[in-house]
């Protein structure tokens, strides 16, 4: 029989159980309150990154009210078909069970081009004004989402503080028969960049590995305040016999995975070859594909498979011993340090761009960012607004976008996306 994921099994029924999100599920329970009391209430939606708990805070909240949880996911949005179904045929109360129903919107974020319709939907749930309806979504501020924005009471979950992470790691093990070693928890919830679904994970995966690994761990964990530097981490992934302590080194790192992969690909040519090369190339091919996964959807669950693949996979694929080759620096390094103060003052205007247009960082680099600097080719009309409104002169502005522009192109010499 398969085995349920450590993530649905240890899921949180109620809301009491869904840790780090005080505020947000004090509101959650005035929402109920009113709900129990009879009024008309708004739509809820949670907002918040990947892995903070939305989604369970909807079952929790289906759990408290004893009503059937009826949730539509994503493919189920893309079929208007069945969109009118669901507005059809879901009455307030279930014939089989007798209890009432919630309506739960999955992620609906994860599709641009459905957010019409997904507001046309929610206006008519709402004209029934007999099913309450709770919504998730990792970005609010989605261009797609204004309407549903405006029907909604919006809940915003937070990243979870790490502390609270290994707290949930914690309860996980002691129902489990697991006793794993303080620094390992603190290690996966420090690097989980408040994801506790990506922690829960990566902690199912390191205990199911074999007893050799949990033996290593406690090897390498049992002891405080190790700092592994990357040379360490590169020996155990092109010398290592065992890949898995390859990937463990690279959790107690302290630097960025983009940095680490440019190191792995700097160097992984002069130490494979042939076939063990074309591999090597083929994990890091892949790793680079779940990087850029992360970037358009700023969903963080693939940064475990990001690391998992440029350490352990590239480990893996060597065939035999690689001759010893003097280990070297990515010739970005320097580069990089030489722009060190344009990248500074192009995050500060990244920054100013993203809270003045409600949108991530991210998303103003990837998709605002280009605009701007076809528009200031084109005559800068856009530019010239947008420089009032920030208090920045039009030049300054030209100026920045010429500096993004030159840091875009060395990133992009440095390694594709």
């Amino acid at each position: 029989m398969r085995e349920v994921p450590w993530v649905e099994k240890h899921r949180p029924r109620t809301l009491d159980e869904i840790k780090g999100q005080k505020e947000a599920i004090d509101e959650i329970r005035n929402w109920i309150k009113d709900l129990r009391e009879g009024k008309r209430v708004k739509p809820l939606l949670i907002v918040g990154p990947p892995g903070t708990g939305k989604t369970s805070a909807a079952h929790a909240i289906a759990n408290e009210l004893n009503y059937d949880a009826i949730e539509v996911n994503a493919s189920d949005l893309r079929d208007r078909a069945h969109l009118q179904y669901i507005v059809e045929s879901y009455s307030a109360v279930s014939l089989l069970s007798g209890k009432r129903r919630l309506i739960i919107l999955d992620e609906i974020d994860a599709l641009p081009g459905e957010g019409h319709a997904i507001a046309s939907l929610v206006k008519e749930l709402i004209s029934k004004g007999n099913v309450p309806i709770v919504m998730t979504a990792n970005d609010p501020y989605e261009r797609h989402l204004y309407e549903i924005r405006n029907l909604s009471i919006m809940v915003k979950f937070s990243r979870i503080r790490w502390q609270s992470v290994v707290s949930v790691l914690k309860e996980i093990c002691r129902k489990e028969g697991l006793n794993v070693p303080e620094e390992v928890l603190n290690k996966i919830a420090k690097s989980c960049q408040g994801d506790l679904r990506a922690a829960i994970n990566d902690l199912e995966g390191l205990v199911k590995g074999s007893a050799e690994l949990l033996k290593h761990i406690g090897e390498k964990y049992g002891k405080r305040d190790i700092e592994t530097d990357v040379f360490k981490v590169l020996s155990s992934i092109f010398y290592g016999e065992n890949c898995y302590p390859a990937y463990l080194s690279s959790l107690n790192l302290d630097m960025d995975p983009d940095m680490l992969f440019r190191w792995i690909e700097e160097n992984v040519a002069h130490v494979y070859s042939g076939r063990s090369l074309a591999r090597a190339y083929e994990m890091l091919s892949l790793a680079d594909l779940m990087r850029g996964r992360i970037i358009r959807t700023n969903n963080w669950r693939f940064l475990a498979y990001y690391t998992q693949l440029m350490t352990f996979g590239v480990c893996a694929v060597k065939e035999g011993r690689p001759e010893g080759e003097k280990l070297r620096p990515p010739s970005l390094i320097k580069q990089l340090s030489a722009t060190k103060e344009m990248r500074s003052k192009t995050k500060e205007f990244l920054e100013k761009i993203a809270k003045r247009t409600h949108v991530s960082t991210a998303v103003a680099r990837m998709e605002l960012i280009p605009l701007l600097i076809a528009d200031a080719k084109a005559g800068g009309k856009i530019l010239r607004q947008l420089g009032r409104e920030l208090g920045i002169r039009e030049s300054d502005m030209r100026e920045i976008l010429s500096d993004i522009e030159e840091i875009y192109k060395l990133e992009a010499g440095g390694k594709g996306t």
